[in-house]
């Protein structure tokens, strides 16, 4: 019976994973639903919820503006298998303050790293969103010379 039970949670958690994949579920209960019409009875809030929280999935905006649930395999948010130039897209200024492009998700652990550095890198401050960061050059007169030290220490090529 133990191994029904976990062949059961098995397909249940692969099941949920596709669901998820379809990047279309905005709420727990659309997500009980959708695994009822799979053949899975009894799915509580609170067993959506624990799935929700053993797989890692958070809520995102889609490309409609709904808010919904994705896995954070979706996001473009660095791993220890990734590195951290695979996920910082450009870093251009406009002679006062840099703007640094990451994939989604990404800007708001580039923007702590950078703003753990500080003044002596010649950053003043950062501002993250999802997927861009505003860096305040300590000074502007030195703004190329900063940019060119974020690239280096991103791994970020020049001419992006």
């Amino acid at each position: 019976m133990t191994t029904l039970r976990k062949q059961n949670e098995s397909n249940l958690v692969h099941a949920f994973r596709q669901l998820l994949k379809d990047q279309c579920y905005g709420s727990q209960g659309q997500l009980a639903l959708a695994l009822s019409e799979q053949g899975f009875d009894n799915m509580s809030q609170a067993k959506i919820s624990r799935l929700l929280s053993k797989l890692g999935a958070v809520k995102t905006r889609n490309a409609n503006n709904e808010m919904i649930y994705i896995l954070p395999d979706e996001l473009a948010v660095p791993k220890s298998k990734n590195s951290i130039e695979s996920v910082v897209l450009s870093v251009k200024h406009n002679g006062m303050q840099i703007i640094l492009k990451t994939g989604i998700g990404g800007a708001p652990l580039i923007s702590r790293m950078l703003d753990s550095m500080g003044e002596s890198a010649g950053i003043l401050g950062t501002l993250a969103g999802d997927d861009t960061i505003f860096i305040a050059p300590a000074e502007v007169e030195r703004i190329e010379e900063i940019c060119h030290s974020i690239r280096e220490l991103l791994g970020v090529k020049s001419s992006q």
